[in-house]
């Protein structure tokens, strides 16, 4: 992954100590990361993903698929959250998100909203639905 964050780094022409920053993070944290001394947190990748909403998560974490999302298809997300900032990653704060539809009850937490993704996936099958909460801690969902 440390290569990949370089590759990162390299393509939007920042240093290690700039990245830290844009992403809220300490320069440390970095360096240890880029030297290989740690793995990054769930929550640094976060931070990367709030900050750099055009990298594409497959390939920041595990290495498939383009570096950039693909503006022409639609993430599952995309139509539910929208940015505000058209360029999060000029502030040192993340972008704020803002909700569209369609409105999710705070009721059941477990609850996934019933959505028509038959636009969305044009043919492709879900493998597994990873809900992430507040508490850093997280839930998978595979189909039956």
């Amino acid at each position: 992954m440390k290569d990949r964050i370089n590759q990162l780094l390299n393509s939007e022409g920042l240093s290690a100590s700039r990245f830290a920053d844009i992403i809220g993070v300490q320069r440390s944290s970095m360096s240890h990361i880029l030297s290989g001394r740690n793995n990054p947190s769930l929550d640094f990748i976060q931070k990367i993903m709030r900050s750099f909403p055009n990298i594409n998560g497959d390939w920041l974490i595990s290495g498939s698929g383009e570096m950039t999302k693909n503006q022409d298809s639609p993430s599952l997300f995309q139509e539910v959250i929208k940015e505000e900032d058209p360029a999060p990653y000029q502030s040192s704060q993340p972008p704020k998100l803002k909700k569209e539809s369609p409105e999710v009850t705070q009721n059941k937490a477990d609850q996934i909203p019933d959505l028509d993704m038959s636009a969305f996936l044009s043919g492709k099958k879900i493998e597994k639905v990873v809900v992430f909460y507040s508490d850093k801690t997280f839930k998978e969902y595979n189909p039956a």
